[in-house]
């Protein structure tokens, strides 16, 4: 008895798969159903595998494999906004803001998409971007605002970090 323990214990099991990338490593008549391109090509032909052969729990909830956004934000480009301004705050609360509500604040770049997706004018709006500044002797912390006029023209600001601006938090759809 404990010889056939020490064999299965050590016997293990062993699998093989095979990766057929040329139509010469397959017999003729072997695969049926499907005429496959002629010299090398995927081990899936184009238009050989339809919904019709996805699960029935896959085909129920395809719509949840596209990308969406939250329910409260709306979708600009690549990236989902919050609507409603939030209440004016610092640089530094309205990062902490969006970080709890596991978003970030936008780019430049995103900012100006939102406001593309909005009506105009656009109050100014912190930005994710921040520097400091040589000032004379001192160095000061500085974020950045962008913000539209009723033209559609875009005013992107330096800003002391203490000052308090409305903002947005943004986050990327996902499924």
């Amino acid at each position: 008895m404990a010889t056939v323990a020490v064999f299965v214990a050590l016997g293990g099991t062993a699998a093989a798969t095979v990766l057929i990338s040329s139509n010469r490593q397959v017999a003729r008549n072997t695969i049926s159903g499907h005429n496959p391109p002629s010299g090398k090509h995927p081990n899936l032909i184009a238009g050989s595998v339809s919904t019709k052969d996805l699960s029935p729990g896959l085909k129920s909830s395809l719509a949840s494999l596209k990308l969406h956004c939250p329910a409260d934000t709306q979708q600009a480009g690549d990236v989902c906004f919050e609507r409603p301004l939030r209440t004016a705050a610092t640089f530094e609360d309205a990062l902490k803001t969006c970080a709890r509500a596991g978003r970030r604040l936008p780019s430049d770049a995103e900012l100006t998409a939102v406001f593309e997706h909005s009506g105009a004018p656009q109050a100014q709006q912190w930005v994710a971007t921040h520097h400091r500044d040589a000032n004379g002797t001192a160095l000061s912390a500085l974020g950045a605002t962008l913000e539209e006029d009723t033209s559609r023209n875009f005013g992107f600001r330096d800003t002391p970090l203490s000052n308090t601006f409305p903002f947005r938090c943004v986050t990327s759809p996902a499924n």
